[in-house]
């Protein structure tokens, strides 16, 4: 069921019912006031017909009811009657009128409906010539009838009529709400995968459809962004690895144009195995990448990066000294992260690698970790060469190496790092330091379970 239809519906609903309610009341408000002055002056007459007839006597009381069964003033047609205790002693009028079923012991005052509705009658009890007495008073109320029962006709016959053109009007009125919505998907389905950068005509009035269409092209935006970094990803992933791929199967070729003997043959395949085992890193990493960028959430577990930090500097510490450099690590506080110990690890991993390509023999790497009110905040700085100004905003991309790489790695480990910090909440920055080299700093989140504790102080020089 679509939309217009929908709103249509209810708006059918919803009117229906006020209709209703509305006609019932101004009926009910109709026959009020068509019933309220005639019983009102009815029943006034009744009451000072009462007191005359309470000091006549018979005869004068016989010719008083008959003159006020002849007045018209209530209305066309009446029956006036004096009911004594055993007996009628005055009855004039229409006689067809059917008349009310009262004892004249009971005392009744008030108005009361014949039977057939015909006839109205207004009842006072009196006292005539020593005994209890009863005058029913009684008007044709048949006109005041026939005017509610033509306005009921009336509503029954406009209230559907006016409901159906209301309705109908909705119908109309839905119709061009949602129009500017058909005309926004029409428009959206017409930008194929391939015309990403085409964006939808926003409104020149801002109302939701123009704040939708806004949300709309924001997301064309990012998707075109996501889509150029895609490709630009593959295209980098295809040039990184056709070089590796073309000085493999060259030294293949060159191995197999003659017979050699088994030392150049081992020399041959020596250098096609770190062909391979480069082309396996980047395949990894490659992999890697694409797994974190297509992670929404991770599963998240506490774990204390102050161990991670502590594990990775013991195991890099024998690589560093063997360079004559100087590896300091201070993890003394537990510092608690709600992420993935694997994806952590393999961030502080190629922190320390990187700053261990670029620091020269004698120079110093650090390590440092500390809780920063509710953050966590991890810095790796070097003795290096630092980065390049120029380069700071780029060593994050992917396949990017800088002036300083001497074409080592693959480009790609900061690039993990990044993705690893942004699936963690966090951030990383770069910058060079005053006094020499660079420092990375990443800042995370803490976890809700974390508290303070005594740590160990690992240091290396």
């Amino acid at each position: 069921m679509s939309i217009r239809l929908r709103l249509t519906i209810y708006w059918a609903l919803v009117l229906g019912g006020i209709l209703l309610v509305s006609a019932y009341a101004a009926l009910r408000l109709f026959a009020h006031e068509q019933w309220r002055p005639m019983d009102a002056a009815l029943l006034e007459e009744a009451d000072t017909s009462a007191h005359e007839l309470s000091r006549a006597d018979v005869p004068r009381a016989i010719a008083f009811v008959r003159s006020l069964s002849l007045e018209r003033d209530v209305g066309p047609r009446r029956r006036v009657r004096l009911v004594g205790a055993h007996r009628v002693i005055a009855d004039f009028g229409d006689d067809k009128a059917v008349l009310p079923d009262i004892s004249v012991d009971g005392g009744f005052r008030g108005l009361i409906t014949s039977s057939n509705r015909a006839f109205r009658f207004a009842v006072v009890p009196l006292t005539f010539q020593g005994e209890p007495a009863m005058l029913q008073d009684g008007v044709d109320v048949t006109p005041i009838r026939q005017s509610i029962e033509r306005l009921r006709k009336t509503l029954l016959l406009t209230v559907p009529m006016v409901l159906l053109l209301c309705v109908a009007g909705g119908y109309l009125l839905a119709g061009s709400a949602l129009a500017p919505i058909a005309a926004l998907g029409k428009s959206l389905a017409a930008i194929q995968p391939g015309d990403l950068h085409r964006r939808l005509p926003t409104p020149a009035v801002r109302d939701e459809i123009g704040r939708l269409t806004e949300v709309i092209n924001a997301l064309l935006d990012r998707l075109e962004r996501a889509s150029a970094t895609e490709r630009r990803f593959a295209s980098d992933a295809a040039h990184e690895l056709r070089t590796p791929l073309a000085v493999l199967r060259s030294g293949l070729d060159v191995a197999l144009a003659r017979e050699r003997s088994p030392a150049e043959n081992r020399t041959a395949l020596e250098s096609a195995h770190r062909e391979v085992v480069g082309l396996c890193k980047i395949a990894e990493e490659l992999l890697m990448l694409a797994r974190l960028n297509g992670e929404v959430a991770i599963d998240r577990k506490p774990i204390d990066l102050a161990e991670i930090v502590g594990e990775v500097a013991a195991a890099v510490e024998p690589l560093a000294a063997a360079n004559n450099i100087g590896l300091h690590a201070n993890a003394t506080e537990k510092t608690v992260i709600d992420g993935s110990a694997t994806h952590l690890r393999r961030l502080v991993i190629n922190l320390v690698d990187n700053a261990l390509k670029f620091t020269p023999s004698g120079g110093a790497i650090e390590i440092g970790l500390a809780r920063e009110g509710a953050r966590a905040v991890l810095r790796v700085a070097d003795t290096g060469l630092g980065i390049d100004p120029a380069e700071l905003p780029l060593i994050f991309d992917r396949f990017f190496r800088g002036a300083h790489a001497n074409g080592e790695g693959s480009g790609l480990g900061l690039s993990l790092c990044r993705e690893i910090a942004r699936l963690h909440d966090g951030q990383i920055s770069a910058a060079n330091r005053a006094s020499g080299g660079s420092e990375f700093v990443v800042v995370l989140p803490l976890g809700s379970s974390s508290s303070a504790s005594a740590g160990a102080t690992f240091k290396s020089t």
